[in-house]
């Protein structure tokens, strides 16, 4: 790259954009017109840093301007220049002194990797029917049983919360033999349970599932192959693809799957949008929302207001007293303001 070109059109948009924005992102415009459209081949985390914004700050410069994203951007560029840009570098090196560079891995790649987990798996559920067939089970039954161990745990909570949302007679198991004790006693031949189960295997989660099966209660399996464990005894098995670039397996079809299966059940369950209402006005009426407004504001709109107000991006709601002593609903409970 020789250097800076002459002012063009699209650099022109951004200059305009930038002075309606403010001065970050009049900042990010210095940043990206020093060496336009050179700078357009470095990381966004490298013009973010250099301008002292933020990831909101980017995005809201470039929709002032018109353009979708960085990636838009250097097509608009390139083609404006004539010049061939070169996509940024998005490697990242691994810390670890026994990682080889050979070993590095990039970001972009494991971006890929996520998206055809994704779409491998909600494929595959589709066309073998398995999702249809796990919703209608949990629509017929008595009672519901969620039980998640180890990394599962969070992926248990996420379901069990969507679930309550549209459905009565949820219940979370936590990890522990006392609590899956518990549930098994508790258990009956038309209930259901629902178990997350992934390497490595938790025992606790293969013999809860074990017991369920033995009483006659159905099975709901999501897992990461048909030959682990747990599918001995799961009357339906969701078959989810976990494979990482990282250590870890991937979350992002697990939970995906998880929030699949509950919203079709929520479709087919009578009562769910009234449900749904119910649990707004009671949210609302405690405080759990209404982020930024008096508790007489908050009160008043409750009346006329069908939707729930927004909360900030990123901030926790505020943590209401509850005299009622009634238990929230799992997963329905915000971190603690830091």
């Amino acid at each position: 790259m020789t250097g800076p070109l002459a002012p063009t059109p699209t650099l022109e948009l951004l200059r305009a954009a930038a002075e309606l924005c403010g001065p970050t992102a009049q900042r990010l415009f210095e940043v990206l017109a020093e060496d336009y459209p050179a700078s357009l081949e470095r990381r966004p985390g490298q013009l973010l840093r250099a301008a002292d914004a933020s990831a909101a700050d980017l995005d809201g410069l470039l929709a002032a301007a018109g353009v979708a994203s960085t990636d838009d951007l250097r097509l608009l560029a390139a083609r404006e220049s004539g010049l061939r840009l070169a996509e940024p570098d998005l490697r990242f090196t691994s810390r670890d002194p026994e990682s080889e560079p050979r070993e590095r891995s990039a970001l972009r790649r494991m971006i890929t990797a996520e998206e055809g987990n994704l779409r491998r798996t909600l494929a595959d559920l589709q066309a073998n029917g398995a999702l249809e067939l796990a919703a209608a089970a949990l629509l017929r039954a008595r009672r519901r049983w969620v039980l998640g161990d180890l990394k599962s745990a969070g992926y248990a909570s996420l379901l069990t919360s969507d679930l309550t949302s549209s459905m009565r007679d949820v219940f979370l198991v936590q990890p522990a033999t006392g609590a899956a004790v518990n549930a098994i006693a508790d258990a009956h031949p038309d209930d259901v349970l629902v178990v997350f189960s992934f390497r490595n295997y938790s025992r606790l989660t293969v013999d809860v599932a074990r017991e369920f099966h033995a009483l006659g209660a159905s099975v709901i399996a999501l897992t990461d192959s048909y030959t682990s464990p747990v599918c001995s005894f799961a009357t339906h098995v969701l078959a989810v693809d976990t494979r990482s670039e990282s250590p870890h397996h991937s979350p992002t079809a697990v939970a995906a799957a998880a929030h699949v299966l509950a919203a079709l059940a929520a479709a087919g369950a009578k009562g769910a949008a009234r449900r749904n209402r119910r649990r707004a006005e009671l949210f609302r009426s405690l405080g759990s929302y209404g982020l930024g407004q008096t508790r007489s504001a908050a009160a008043g709109g409750a009346e006329g207001a069908p939707d729930l107000p927004e909360p900030a991006a990123g901030l926790p709601g505020p943590r209401a007293a509850d005299p009622s002593g009634l238990p929230a609903a799992p997963g329905d409970e915000h971190p603690p303001a830091r």
